[in-house]
């Protein structure tokens, strides 16, 4: 836990998005493992939110699958069901397999039951066993716990043959299980399908040997669940013998182990022995028992509810600030630093967007190509301070057209370009015009410029639609400068613009328009 936290120090020092998200996700495995519910929040939501944006789905997955279980030990079914749907929907459409759609697909069916949605968890509980079947996986670990759970939620929908085909196809896996309370379960589990299914025979005799596997120190929650469900089946059955024998047990084990989950399941069990055969005085103290420790099972509900709402908040507020940062940096990383117009990398990057963006929805991709007539000229007679201010000043011009649809970025020297995306031909020609009308309106002197002794620019225009031709930027930004090298050898000072006359079939004819301005 201490690595991780220096990765995410170190991650967030070097605006390392993916490197903290995957450090959160691991540090919310990690309190998951130690049973830290108040950890598996905080950092399981960190990590879903950083997560999002950076293509890595396995990771993402695996955090929106830890932040529905802490949402479903929250009490909150339908967050959970929420986070554990978008892991479902993610290592789907990414055909993530392996141990991550196994979970996810677990919790799913898991996140059902607690909405009693029976026939749901009955599908997931099956797609987790069919992919385990297609990967030939040898973790029979795994197949019993998968298989018991199918087998309970088939048990829920009142499905016992179903049930009990289950669980007797596991009989030949269960001396390969290393994890002993999974064999115990099967018994408990095998048992109650039993006795429903009125082989009161069976029952017992699947009941006798639990008893003997019993583990003495560990008790998963589903064993606490399986007991309670059994000893209420063998009082029905007025199975005293039985029946003692689990009170006996989930008595010693409330002893050592003080939590109320622990003495609440045995003064339930207790209440409903003694009530069952008669002894009314201890029943009635064990009530009395059961109903005080429901009130504190309560209040620290409660309590727990209010402690993972504060760190909700905080981490809510803690993943705004580091994505404003985060992003902050981002946005100033992309820009060239004496203009503010996007760098070459982050006009790559957001061309590529605006291309896949026009071809989806058929519009048509602009370029604006510009060049400051005579500025090597300038900077030598007016030295490169001044030539450094006209960059500025050309600059300021074209952020003053940057929209959603229209970007800008310093090509390099004293070159510019712009990529607009849905514009029609005439607007993308305007957003040129505004740019040299603004730059001849500043008046700054060039005496080397014929044109007036002033600065002006050379502009080549073009709005293309997406075909095999024109699907990249460097396709689309050759256009543009051939209609920049036809205004500079038409005598600078001009805008204009390339059409082709067959749109961008091989044989179209290409001609120059000039704009006027």
């Amino acid at each position: 836990m201490r690595e991780l936290k220096r990765l995410i120090r170190e991650g967030k020092r070097a605006n390392d998005l993916l490197l903290v998200g995957a450090a959160y996700c691991r540090l919310a495995e990690i309190c998951n493992d130690a049973d830290d519910l108040p950890g598996v929040l905080a950092n399981s939501m960190k990590a879903v939110t950083l997560l999002q944006d950076t293509g890595e789905y396995e990771l993402l997955a695996k955090s929106c699958s830890a932040l529905g279980y802490a949402y479903t030990h929250q009490g909150n079914n339908q967050m959970a069901l929420f986070y554990d749907e978008r892991a479902y929907s993610i290592v789907k459409k990414h055909r993530i397999r392996g141990q991550t759609r196994l979970a996810v697909m677990n919790n799913l069916a898991t996140g059902y039951r607690a909405l009693e949605e029976t026939q749901k968890s009955i599908r997931y509980g099956n797609e987790c066993l069919d992919l385990l079947r297609k990967e030939q996986c040898e973790d029979y670990d795994d197949l019993v716990m998968y298989s018991l759970n199918l087998a309970e939620y088939y048990k829920d929908n009142g499905e016992l043959k179903i049930a009990m085909e289950i669980l007797k196809s596991l009989s030949a896996y269960l001396e390969k299980v290393e994890y002993s309370p999974f064999v115990c379960d099967y018994y408990l589990r095998s048992a109650i399908v039993s006795y429903l299914s009125e082989d009161v025979t069976a029952g017992n005799s699947y009941m006798d040997t639990a008893f003997t596997l019993i583990p003495e120190k560990t008790y998963p929650l589903p064993l606490y669940d399986d007991l309670h469900e059994v000893s209420r089946l063998l009082l029905n059955h007025r199975d005293r013998e039985r029946a003692k024998t689990i009170l006996d047990i989930m008595t010693i084990y409330a002893e050592k182990n003080p939590g109320t989950l622990e003495q609440l399941f045995a003064a339930s069990m207790m209440a409903n022995y003694y009530n069952t055969f008669a002894e009314y005085q201890l029943a009635s103290e064990y009530f009395a028992k059961y109903e005080a420790l429901k009130e504190r099972q309560e209040r620290e509900q409660k309590e727990m509810q209010m402690t993972l709402h504060r760190i909700t908040q905080k981490t809510e507020t803690e993943v705004r600030k580091l994505r404003r940062r985060i992003q902050e940096s981002e946005a100033l990383a992309s820009l060239e630093p004496m203009t503010k117009l996007l760098n070459r990398s982050a006009l790559l990057r957001i061309s590529s967007e605006f291309i896949e963006s026009a071809a989806k929805k058929k519009q048509k991709v602009g370029a604006v190509f510009i060049d400051i007539d005579f500025f090597k000229e300038c900077n030598d007679t007016y030295g490169h301070a001044k030539g450094d201010e006209i960059i500025r000043e050309v600059a300021r011009a074209c952020r003053k057209q940057e929209t959603a649809n229209i970007r800008f970025a310093r090509y390099g020297g004293d070159e510019f370009f712009g990529i607009t995306k849905g514009l029609t031909d005439d607007q993308v020609c305007e957003v040129a015009r505004r740019i040299c009308q603004i730059i001849r309106n500043a008046d700054i002197p060039n005496a080397n410029n014929p044109a007036g002794g002033r600065i002006t620019l050379s502009v080549g225009v073009v709005n293309v639609p997406i075909t095999a031709r024109t699907d990249t930027i460097l396709e689309i930004a050759n256009y543009a400068d051939k209609a920049l090298y036809h205004a500079k050898n038409a005598g600078k000072n001009m805008i204009f613009e390339l059409f082709r006359s067959d749109g961008e079939a091989k044989n179209a004819e290409t001609s120059y328009i000039k704009i006027d301005f």
